[in-house]
């Protein structure tokens, strides 16, 4: 009998990858999410809403799985703009999941993506951080990982957890979620950014998965020459696709870099023994960049004559500048709950609190 994998979260940006490096180690995938699309067609796919305790209970039961790979997030900066919909997935979905785990599949070890905004705000003037460091999120998103990392290790069930970094999609560079569009200009050009190309996510994923390495916890991001600045990362990507930067003016001002507030929840981090372990690391900076212009380069020859004028086209997305402009807060936090239109407390919730008990009925 071979070993089966209930991979959530199977249309996202990070799961349709892992449906492939699920099945090169030798697993039958069954692929759950609220869609199909993007799930190969030669891949078990069985609809199911996570926030539906009844639903994925029936999952779980049906299908007995050896490992389940828990992919199903609302990331951000959706959960800013969609705070109940991502505590309902986050944290109920993820609570629902390993209760279901629990009853119908007890000796099946649990995979969880999680990401590293658990850390909490970190400027260019902190040290490269490492499993063990504490965490001190105050943005939604990353409460809920660590709360769901937190449950998952007092749940009883064999697991492993999994920070990512800034995952790299060359098929998707701008998701198509509005959020994103402000968004992009509010991370200081100066803030530490730990990137990796979502297929060597994907492999992280599914060689936690085949090797069911009970009780860690690894930082998932790519080699040493994914460790810069947002403004290097932003630049070259630009460049790639035949963009310019968008004017300084556009993006939050970065702070002073020996202080704590005003930087976001991104951070370079230590991932060597999380490589020694899973031997995930395949694609650099440069080979990521390279094929990226490779795969742009219609696109940049079109986009010459107006490079200008597209560059400023996007600048008007930012909330720091035209006649709704704001001026920075204090903490990036203080921006987001302005530009989302979200109260202070949405991030205030969780992050020590036990699950409550699950709905048996």
């Amino acid at each position: 009998m071979g070993t089966t994998a209930l991979l959530t979260g199977a249309a996202g940006k990070v799961g349709q990858y892992a449906i492939g490096a699920l099945s090169r180690r030798g697993m039958e995938v069954v692929a759950t999410d609220l869609h199909s699309e993007g799930v190969p067609d030669d891949v078990g796919f069985e609809a199911c809403d996570l926030t539906d305790y009844k639903a994925i209970t029936r999952l779980v039961a049906l299908t007995k799985p050896d490992v389940v790979v828990h992919c199903a997030a609302v990331i951000a900066p959706i959960a800013y703009a969609e705070p109940d919909l991502a505590e309902a997935v986050n944290l109920r979905g993820t609570e629902y999941l390993m209760e279901a785990t629990k009853r119908h599949a007890r000796d099946a070890f649990f995979v969880f993506t999680s990401s590293y905004t658990v850390f909490g705000p970190c400027s260019p003037s902190d040290p490269v951080r490492r499993s063990t460091d504490p965490c001190f999120p105050d943005d939604n998103y990353g409460l809920h990982k660590l709360t769901a990392e937190g449950w998952l290790r007092h749940s009883g069930l064999r697991q492993c957890s999994l920070r990512l970094g800034g995952v790299m999609d060359l098929r998707h560079l701008m998701p198509k979620h509005p959020a994103f569009r402000p968004f992009v200009f509010m991370i200081p050009l100066e803030q530490p950014e730990h990137g990796i190309d979502v297929r060597d996510a994907a492999r992280a994923i599914a060689s936690a998965a085949a090797q069911q390495p009970d009780g860690h916890l690894f930082l998932i991001g790519g080699d040493d020459s994914w460790k810069v600045s947002a403004r290097q990362l932003r630049t070259e990507t630009f460049a790639a696709v035949g963009l310019r930067m968008p004017p300084e003016k556009a993006f939050r001002p970065s702070p002073d870099p020996a202080a704590k507030d005003g930087w976001y929840y991104e951070c370079w981090m230590d991932e060597k023994q999380s490589e020694q372990m899973l031997r995930f690391q395949r694609v650099t900076r440069d080979e990521y960049m390279d094929e990226l212009r490779v795969r742009s380069r219609a696109r940049r020859i079109g986009l010459r004559p107006f490079r200008f004028m597209a560059s400023r086209a996007m600048a008007t997305a930012s909330p720091y500048v035209g006649k709704n402009a704001i001026e920075p807060g204090a903490t990036l936090w203080n921006d987001v709950f302005r530009v989302y239109e979200l109260p202070l407390e949405v991030a205030r919730n969780r992050s020590s609190q036990p699950p409550p008990p699950p709905p048996f009925a």
